[in-house]
């Protein structure tokens, strides 16, 4: 179903204009999708006159409904959540338990959570002890309605440095699309600033859709830079998008 054009929200032309990069991945990202979808040339000339077109038409932004309470910026919430369990709307995480290993091997054994441990830097996937065992690798189990949803980490931990590397999954499927993973990313983000000192928090993703890239620019985190066909995947060269959060 199309969405009316009385129901898209205004572009944002009273706000600072979006970085390069960040509008480079969303058009590298539709590309994509659209040629696979069967756009020619000439279709990607009119969808710029159509796009165009409806950006310049002033729109009623109240057919845009709101999901659930308000979200708390990355700022509240680096003084909130000190030490587990963090607290949200929706979900809980706590630490992570030995007896979670089989909840774990089982949520990467997946076609989305294999990319919870896979290396963008080596294009292999790395194995659950890598997470476990290892002394820089802090993983906490997310909560919902009092069931293990999923999981989320810092990898690399590097402590000097004061930095790490974001990852979540949540591992059942039907749990998918609620809104889980994004606040529990903000818990992990308000506990990596808040009790761990972090000053740097990136993430490294194969998905460059501008969905994802919004939600996470939600969070705090902005676009550093775009890896063009870093990695190879099911035999196709995948762009990895680098996001970074920086707590001055």
């Amino acid at each position: 179903m199309s969405v009316h054009e009385s129901q898209l929200p205004p572009p944002r032309s009273t706000r600072i204009s979006l970085p390069p990069i960040t509008v480079e991945a969303a058009a590298r990202s539709f590309y994509k999708q659209a040629v696979g979808y069967g756009f020619s040339l000439s279709d990607f000339v009119r969808f710029t006159n159509s796009l165009l077109g409806i950006a310049m038409t002033p729109h009623d932004p109240e057919g845009i409904p709101s999901e659930g309470p308000p979200s708390e910026g990355p700022r509240s919430e680096r003084t909130r959540y000190q030490a587990f369990p963090l607290v949200g709307f929706k979900v809980t995480i706590r630490r992570y338990e030995p007896g979670d290993r089989v909840l774990l091997e089982r949520w990467v054994d997946d076609e989305q959570g294999r990319f919870f441990l896979f290396s963008t830097a080596s294009g292999e996937t790395l194995q659950v002890d890598d997470v476990l065992l290892r002394a820089q690798q802090l993983l906490g189990i997310v909560m919902y309605e009092g069931r293990p949803a999923g999981a989320i980490a810092y990898l690399d931990h590097n402590r000097a440095q004061r930095r790490a590397e974001l990852r979540k999954i949540i591992g059942e499927r039907e749990l998918r699309g609620r809104g889980l993973g994004r606040e529990a990313s903000r818990l992990w983000v308000g506990y990596g600033l808040g009790a761990l000192k972090l000053k740097k928090i990136y993430l490294n993703t194969l998905s460059t859709q501008l969905a994802n890239i919004k939600i996470n620019e939600e969070i705090g985190f902005q676009v550093e830079g775009i890896l063009r066909n870093e990695v190879l995947v099911d035999g196709t060269y995948r762009d990895v998008l680098r996001m970074g959060l920086w707590h001055e």
